[in-house]
């Protein structure tokens, strides 16, 4: 008896050494982060110009629930954000400190999951914890605060698992219920939650559980919501014009999809050469590159090592099939975006991945000779060390916006998103020659783009060049007649530097088409139609200033000046 109080003694203290060991490396490897400030890649519209977030109220409690937001319905997204602002209001280390302590917590979390499941393997289940924790291809979901969607879904989705296992063991109809609802708060922070039914069959398989009708019934509110939430999905980006925006031909997808699968497993195993934006690859000529053709072999490799493995090591089956299933909704069979590859969609994914090494692992190293076990040993703390290296510099990439793009242009220079994107944070910057010289390079690549002309002809109109900002702006509005904010634009260059008064009203009134309530451009309706002496309508712009903002009081001035007048 006395035996068996020490050897759980035992037990325990290992476990609580490692499981700190495994969170001292989670936090350690992502310190960088916390100096990191925002990029203007979503965390402008997530956080610095979301209204939704800056009160608890009611009105904005009931919208969180009841709108799309960028393409995606993710209500605690926003509520986390909110919560954010509450603490933090725009001190991006307090966000940034946020994500890396959900980081940690999953990475605890895929700890306790695999060690449920794998029979209280403490060795097996730290090694998948700390592969998952110190990747650098999760760097991206970590660093990049508008990725909170990958950490919080991660954090719910590994719960109903551990909630699952622990169902499974005590036959307690409770924690089956306990599961469904971190499903559900799952599906709300990010839609690639859809797949966790399938990795709760896959739960079945490794634990050799009978496939009979219970097994089924059990799942089918996990089955309901996933489909219901993966149509929510496709609606939200369909409203926002994020599904197919390249307009792919469905049967390049089919080659793409694949070819995905081929990066995807590539990184892995050798995470160098990282990149924000992996653009869809094509030809010097734009053309699809044949060696795309031959993307779909990945699967007879994939299929021969579930086959091989099926019956005689369920735990490398369960690990592949974890992967394939949690990254197939991003593989681009419906391409949604503009990037073929992202490495925010491995973070839950690569723990498949990383439970077959670690199983392999420490299933041949019991077998080994003592300086070959010693070897391996060393090998394996060599790649855990390396990995921690690559994964703190990876986060000092994110440092700001001009390093983020900088970095996507030096290993992507034919990103012409990374152009824009950087260019723009140069205005902001005043970094005006800089800014100049992205768009034209930028322009260079696609001479169609109009946001390139737009954040040109910002650039030039600053600097005081403004019949080249005149041009711009119309080469913008040429290529997208909807390129709105070009018209604002391009009538208060009318109105304030050429006189020009009726291309001007012309401009703001098309502009307000799209924007009735905008205050900028109805003001500046005011300017162009006071300048051309129409003060009748001058005056109705000025009321409609006063009802926009009663507390104008330049409209008000201006008001005032008009009636005297006016006959």
């Amino acid at each position: 008896m006395a035996a068996k109080k020490k050897a759980i003694s035992k037990e325990i203290k290992l476990l609580n050494w490692k499981v700190l060991l495994l969170v001292a490396a989670a936090f350690s490897a992502f310190i960088p982060t916390l100096n990191n400030e925002f990029v203007n890649w979503d965390d402008i519209v997530y956080i610095m110009n979301n209204d939704m977030i800056t009160s608890f109220s009611m009105a904005n409690f009931q919208k969180i629930f009841t709108t799309y937001f960028m393409g995606n319905y993710h209500p605690f997204i926003l509520l986390s954000f909110s919560l954010d602002f509450h603490l933090f209001k725009f001190a991006a280390p307090g966000y940034h400190f946020h994500n890396l302590l959900l980081h940690v917590l999953n990475s605890v979390l895929v700890y306790i999951f695999f060690f449920n499941l794998l029979k209280k393997n403490v060795n097996v289940a730290v090694t998948i914890a700390m592969i998952f924790a110190l990747h650098p291809m999760h760097v991206e979901s970590v660093a990049w605060v508008s990725e909170r969607k990958d950490l919080l879904y991660t954090a719910y989705f590994f719960l109903s698992l551990i909630a699952y296992i622990s169902y499974l063991k005590k036959n307690k109809i409770t924690l089956l219920l306990v599961s469904l609802l971190f499903f559900i708060f799952s599906l709300l922070s990010k839609a690639q939650a859809v797949t966790l039914p399938l990795i709760l069959f896959l739960a079945d398989y490794l634990l050799s559980r009978k496939f009979e009708p219970r097994v089924i019934l059990e799942k089918i509110p996990f089955l309901v919501l996933s489909v219901a939430f993966g149509i929510i999905a496709v609606l939200a980006q369909n409203e926002n014009s994020y599904i197919n925006p390249l307009g792919i031909p469905l049967w390049q997808s089919l080659f793409y999809a694949p070819y995905g699968i081929w990066i995807y497993l590539l990184k892995f195993i050798f995470p160098f050469y990282q990149t924000a934006v992996y653009n869809y690859p094509v030809t010097l000529q734009g053309a699809f590159p044949f060696y795309i053709y031959f993307s779909p072999l990945i699967f007879i490799p994939v299929t021969y090592i579930i086959w091989k493995t099926w019956k005689n090591n369920k735990y490398v089956t369960f690990g592949m099939l974890f992967f394939l299933l949690t990254i197939f909704p991003v593989l681009q069979f419906l391409p949604v975006g503009w990037a073929v590859v992202a490495e925010r969609y491995s973070y839950i994914p690569y723990t498949g991945l990383a439970a077959i090494v670690a199983i392999i692992f420490w299933e041949k190293r019991p077998l080994l000779e003592r300086e070959k076990r010693n070897f391996l040993d060393a090998s394996g703390i060599a790649v855990m060390l390396l990995l921690f290296i690559l994964t703190w510099n990876r986060g000092l990439i994110w440092k700001d916006s001009v390093t983020l793009w900088t970095d996507v242009l030096k290993k992507n220079p034919g990103c012409v998103s990374a152009y824009i994107n950087r260019a723009y944070i140069f205005n902001e910057n005043k970094q005006y020659n800089e800014a100049l010289q992205d768009c034209t390079d930028g322009l260079k690549i696609d001479s169609t783009n109009f946001t390139l002309y737009k954040n040109r002809g910002i650039a030039y109109g600053i600097i005081g060049k403004y019949d080249l900002a005149l041009a711009d702006y119309s080469s913008a509005i040429r290529h997208n007649p909807d390129d709105y904010d070009s018209y604002l634009y391009r009538g208060i260059l009318f109105t304030d530097k050429f006189g020009n008064h009726d291309d001007a009203i012309s401009d703001f009134r098309k502009y307000l088409t799209h924007s009735p309530e905008n205050l900028n451009a109805t003001f500046n309706m005011i300017v162009a139609n006071y300048n051309k002496g129409s003060f009748d309508s001058a005056r109705v712009y000025c009321l409609k200033v006063i009802r926009i903002d009663p507390g104008n009081e330049q409209a008000k001035q201006l008001l005032e000046k008009i009636d005297k007048l006016r006959p």
